[in-house]
């Protein structure tokens, strides 16, 4: 049989595996948006086309002959590679990038504009997550997240630095001066309660404070973000990693009073989750993030 004549009745082929896939005549009519009756001749337009029957009428119902219930599994297997197919052609720029909260709050999102400018081919589906563990959780084309070389895949990409400072307000350090980490006593802290946040008041006292510390008081956040809007409010200090208080640093909304750090042996890296491969917009939205952190960090 030719092309031509294998493909005359794609109107008639269509209606058949709406049939066959809802068993129904009346179903595949309102999935087709038409009539019971246009359904029906397209499917016997189909059979007179193969001359053999696809479709029995028992009582109420409908059944497929045997014949039928072949054609169907290949109609079932044809339509399906002609769905992925455009699935793949509409979501063709899209990446999907996953990273924490505060990091795309903080720093991520105000850059956002500087990638539309410079890729606007690339449709960016940003996720955030609370937790890092929850970063390269299904469907994630890449994941921005930190650690230690050592903790990352061995082709995750260094994208910066994170290690973690004090930090407060200008207002709040003219008000009541932190200049040695004693005097961290007179003042209330702001502490994030979620891992692995939870670890960087007990780290940073325990390498700059004697022992015997007690603070004026504590304040808990659930995240990062939440912690950092209080610091720039002067309600405490807080522990800042670079990366969420960069911004806020240099524009004044927030200094360090203190020289000493913790974590600095902790980046951010780009992670390909296991099983995804680059494509072009993939590897041009990991090399503007590149560029944006050499830019920021002046590496």
């Amino acid at each position: 049989m030719k092309t031509r004549e294998l493909l005359h009745p794609l109107s008639a082929v269509r209606a058949f595996e709406a049939v066959a896939r809802l068993r129904s005549v009346s179903a595949a009519a309102q999935d087709l948006g038409v009539t019971q009756p246009a359904i029906s001749q397209q499917v016997k337009k189909l059979e007179r086309h193969l001359r053999v029957k696809l479709v029995e009428r028992v009582s109420n119902t409908i059944r497929l002959s045997p014949e039928g219930e072949k054609l169907a599994i290949s109609f079932h297997t044809a339509f399906g590679i002609l769905r992925e197919g455009m699935e793949e052609a509409m979501a063709q720029g899209q990446v999907t990038l996953a990273v924490l909260g505060g990091f795309a709050q903080r720093w991520l999102i105000p850059r956002l504009a500087d990638l539309q400018e410079k890729h606007p081919d690339i449709d960016l589906r940003l996720i955030t997550r609370s937790r890092i563990d929850e970063l390269d959780r299904g469907g994630v084309d890449l994941v921005i997240r930190s650690g230690r070389k050592e903790d990352v895949t061995s082709d995750a990409v260094f994208l910066m630095r994170d290690e973690a400072r004090i930090v407060m307000s200008p207002d709040l350090m003219a008000r009541k001066p932190i200049l040695k980490a004693a005097d961290l006593e007179e003042h209330f802290l702001i502490r994030v309660e979620n891992s692995p946040r939870d670890k960087d008041w007990p780290r940073w006292l325990d390498e700059s404070c004697e022992s015997g510390f007690k603070a004026r008081g504590w304040l808990s956040f659930a995240n990062s973000s939440h912690a950092l809007e209080a610091a720039m409010a002067g309600v405490g200090v807080a522990i800042g990693h670079w990366p969420m208080v960069m911004d806020a640093m240099l524009s004044g909304r927030l200094i360090s009073p203190l020289g000493e750090v913790i974590d600095e042996d902790i980046g951010n890296y780009i992670v390909l989750p296991l099983g995804r491969t680059d494509s072009l917009q993939v590897e041009q939205l990991k090399e503007w993030l590149i560029e944006q952190a050499k830019v920021d960090f002046c590496e």
